[in-house]
């Protein structure tokens, strides 16, 4: 009999075929869809409260539920395709790749984990399908001993994954205690005396608050009875891809943007100083310009009208960006513009004899403040107010010219928007940027970049000041966004526990921002110290680790080491660099976490026991270009660049010895210990162990050094600082090395650093 005869009556070949093709999915297979199923989808409307909760149950459903027909249909198709290969059900993989596209959208975070958290996921809850299935049809009984065995330890195994894994999830990290740098340590209490009140304190002023807005805004705080009115502004100019599903949203296009603000005000005469403050990236639903209203409150009590804007509506919304298929663009340079849109309404109040805040704003002591996104934004504010027209479009015409003095940047971004092309140029103001260790959002100092391109011109008096703040996260700076610096599940992946408490980031950011915006708007001389050396603040601060850079216009610049390739060259004409016995010796733009700077340094390395001489790197200044006098001092900026050094290294920190010599041969010393210890790299670990070394823990940061002449001086009286020829870095105290060294300069100051305020 033939093969054709053993078949059933009545089923073509073809149809039987077709049949085996669409049978359902073995109880293994089908086990392991519906577990993989059932965890990706809990975790996906997790996180989808995430991305559309804040606009309420019905917008919340439907953005959930399109993404996930299109993601079950895109992967449908793929999974289609796959089917060729015929080695797993087509089923399964359709699933399987859908699981990961739920998954990865669930975990945004580090792309790493992006990827290897889903691939887990999706492994153990098949598996553990699989074997549930066995064991819930009866297979289970009728498999041999081999396979029970093997199949309860595999059982085991998963089910120990998912409870570790869990666990670790949940789990906020582990909390680094070990903080051998901190302030209490690094700066003694009898070196800095000081008689200035804390800036942290509430001020005389009570504060009154109010706000105001465009007509018909969509959020009605900012139309209550007693709001002021603005009128909208066309920014259409300034973005692109604004959606039909934003206007609904917010209720106007991109040519009716709101002017809308918080405002919180000493009740007194003025005129007071001017601050507004914008906020960064946030879910645009949920507001963010809130969170600020702990400056508010305290700067208003010390004689500040205090401005919170509201910028939501530029921010990034998955249901308004269509599902990233239409995302708003181009929008960095509106949030600065918008800026200047508030600062004219203030200009146009402060001359309206009814209006409340007549005669009450300085519009000559103006402070922009941003966090994030919106410290980029203050620097094109700052940029744009002197320009006369848009870089981008001179049909745009400005005219501006306000008196911003000042301009604070809160773990900001820097380089999202190049006006013409070129990195945001700033001059002639005063300059304080703040970034956290462990901000999981920026997660370089990219402000510092920023920090370097600040110019000063002869004769002005503005500074410059940077602070590296351990155990400081992105949003804690903001009192909505607290310290969930990602979104939703994917906040899970972060070290939370080495986050320093909200209260203590909180209280940094007051000292360092009331005490810059005394000194450079009210001329409160006495907190100018603590910039030059946090050590001045010791009383007011957490007792965190901290790593201070500063600058001011009062330094003429020797060498910024982006002036050739020549190594043996300063940008000041003239000078020369020797180095000598030096491991490593060339000059470098500075590498952050991801990428490198756009700022330059040189790198020094060093090892005593290879070399036969003492390393040194000696600089020779040109005859006659410099005013130095006994009253000056050396200034200059370093970071360590060793990258074996762990914040767990006590006796790892770099000493050395300053230099000096007149033109007559005479020479003076000290070492770097004396007025600082350099201070290693902080190593944010970030991410959860095991996983913390995925990505970079430690970057660059400078720290300033300002050596009196007058305390070389003592070490040998015949040492003349008027006939300063050179200066020298020896390295002679350490035995090996690698450091970055940036500005190097000569201060000529009314008040050296190490005077008490």
């Amino acid at each position: 009999m033939s093969k054709m005869e053993l078949k059933p009556m009545g089923q073509p070949p073809r149809l039987m075929n077709k049949r085996k093709r669409i049978s359902p999915l073995a109880p293994s297979w089908k086990g392991a869809s519906i577990a993989l199923a059932i965890v990706a989808l809990c975790l996906y409307f997790i996180q989808g409260y995430s991305f559309f909760g804040t606009r309420g149950l019905g917008d919340y459903l439907l953005g959930t539920s399109l993404l996930l027909i299109v993601i079950v249909l895109v992967t449908g198709v793929i999974a289609g395709v796959l089917h060729v290969t015929k080695r797993m059900p087509s089923r399964f993989v359709w699933i399987a790749i859908a699981s990961f596209c739920l998954l990865f959208i669930s975990f945004m975070g580090p792309m790493q984990l992006m990827f290897i958290l889903p691939l887990l996921i999706i492994l153990v809850f098949s598996v553990l399908g699989a074997l549930l299935s066995s064991l819930i049809t009866g297979r289970y009984r009728e498999a041999k001993l081999v396979s029970k065995v093997t199949a309860g330890i595999l059982l085991a195994i998963t089910l120990g994954t998912i409870g570790i894994g869990g666990y670790w999830l949940l789990d906020n990290g582990n909390a680094d205690l070990a903080k051998p740098y901190r302030l209490s340590a690094m700066k003694t209490a009898d070196r800095y005396r000081t008689t200035a009140a804390n800036p942290a304190e509430q001020g005389p002023y009570t504060v009154k608050t109010l706000t105001y807005g465009s007509a018909n805004s969509y959020r009605k705080e900012f139309n209550q009875t007693g709001s002021l009115v603005t009128k909208q502004v066309d920014g259409s100019a300034f973005l692109e891809k604004w959606s039909s599903n934003r206007s609904n949203t917010f209720g106007f296009g991109p040519d009716q943007m709101p002017l809308n603000g918080s405002v919180w005000y000493p009740d007194g005469e003025g005129s007071f100083p001017l601050i507004v403050t914008v906020h960064g990236n946030h879910t645009a639903t949920d507001y963010s310009d809130p969170g600020y209203e702990y400056l508010g409150k305290l700067l208003a009590s010390r004689g500040y009208i205090f401005v919170s804007i509201d910028e939501n509506f530029l921010n990034s919304s998955l249901y308004d960006d269509l599902f990233t298929l239409k995302l708003l663009e181009k929008e960095n340079s509106a949030r600065g513009w918008l800026m200047l849109e508030h600062l004219k309404v203030w200009n146009e109040w402060n001359k309206t004899k009814d209006n409340p805040f007549f005669g009450k704003a300085d519009m000559s002591q103006i402070a922009l403040i941003g966090h994030s996104r919106g410290g980029e934004a203050v620097t094109v504010a700052a940029a744009y107010n002197k320009l006369p027209a848009s870089p981008e479009n001179g049909n745009i015409k400005f005219d501006y010219n306000f008196g911003i003095q000042s301009v604070i940047s809160i773990a900001g971004t820097d380089g999202q928007y190049k006006p013409a092309g070129q990195p945001t140029p700033l001059k002639d103001l005063n300059y304080l940027t703040l970034h956290g260790t462990h901000d999981m959002d920026v997660s370089s100092f990219s402000s510092a970049s920023q920090y370097s391109r600040i110019g000063f011109s002869n004769d002005s008096d503005f500074f410059k000041a940077s602070v590296y703040i351990y155990g400081a996260n992105h949003g804690q700076f903001n009192t909505t966004w607290g310290s969930n610096d990602n979104i939703g599940l994917g906040n899970k992946l972060f070290n939370i526990a080495q986050l320093i408490p909200q209260e203590e980031q909180l209280q940094a950011a007051k000292v360092f921002i009331s005490s810059f915006l005394d000194t450079t708007l009210k001329g409160k001389s006495e907190y100018r110290s603590m910039f030059q050396d946090i050590g001045y603040a010791r009383e007011w601060l957490p007792d965190t680790m901290y790593i201070n850079n500063y600058m001011d216009s009062n330094t003429k610049l020797i060498s910024s080491f982006d002036e050739d390739i020549d190594l043996s060259t300063t940008t000041l004409a003239g000078g020369r660099m020797i180095g000598e016995h030096l491991k490593q010796w060339r000059e470098e733009k500075v590498e952050l976490k991801f990428a490198p700077d756009i700022y330059s340094a040189v790198r020094l390395g060093w090892d005593s026991a290879a070399t036969p001489g003492t390393p040194s790197y000696t600089v020779v200044l040109p005859d006659g270009s410099l005013d130095v006098r006994e009253t000056s001092s050396i200034v200059f900026s370093m970071a360590d660049r060793n990258n074996e050094t762990t914040n767990h290294d006590k006796d790892a920190l770099v000493d050395l010895t300053i230099h000096v010599e007149d033109r007559d041969g005479n020479v003076a010393s000290l070492p770097l210990s004396s007025e600082a210890y350099l201070l290693p790299m902080f190593e944010g670990n970030i991410i959860k162990w095991p996983f913390t070394a995925s990505q970079p823990t430690k970057e660059p940061v400078f720290q300033n050094f300002t050596f009196n002449l007058a305390d070389l001086k003592k070490t040998n009286p015949d040492f003349q600082p008027e006939q300063l020829s050179k200066i020298g870095f020896v390295f002679d105290k350490t035995k090996n090395g690698t450091i970055l060294i940036g500005n190097i300069g000569i201060q000529n100051e009314d008040v050296a650093v190490n005077s008490s305020p």
